[in-house]
């Protein structure tokens, strides 16, 4: 007959074994394997433009992609290309630079002087740009 005392025989009966016992016993016979680290190697030439770096990659984002000296070689080749791009923006955009119109027209020597020395720091950050692209593109993308 169903009742509270039956209960608790049931309950004994369908333990078999104590509890402690039943959580150690192992699933499977093997503990689980990590998986294996792949080690990506420098994805950048060196300055010879032929041999590549043998370094494992240990910097960028969102994987790495470059060894710690190349990583912070790349960075600085950026930031300078970038900086030479933005003098360059900077003086077209002012519209300082003269045509041959206004260079035959100045009379004072001081005024030439200056005009010139805003060329050639025009021309200057133009030649940083391009060579600075076009290593960087070799170099640390492979483009040749």
């Amino acid at each position: 007959m169903p009742g509270p005392g039956n209960k608790k025989n049931k309950c004994k009966q369908q333990r078999s074994q104590p509890i402690a016992a039943q959580s150690n016993t192992p699933k499977s016979p093997d503990p689980p394997k990590a998986k294996p680290r792949v080690i990506i190697a420098c994805q950048t030439l060196d300055e010879d433009e032929i041999t590549r770096c043998g370094e494992p990659a240990t910097e960028g984002y969102p994987t790495p992609e470059r060894c710690r000296v190349h990583y912070a070689q790349y960075r600085t080749m950026c930031k300078k290309y970038k900086d030479a791009s933005k003098v360059v923006d900077e003086i077209k955009q002012g519209g300082e630079i003269p045509g041959k119109d206004a260079i035959g027209r100045y009379t004072n020597v001081s005024q030439l002087l200056e005009k010139s020395r805003l060329v050639k720091k025009y021309v200057e950050a133009i030649r940083i740009e391009r060579t600075g692209r076009d290593i960087h593109s070799k170099r640390f993308f492979l483009k040749g």
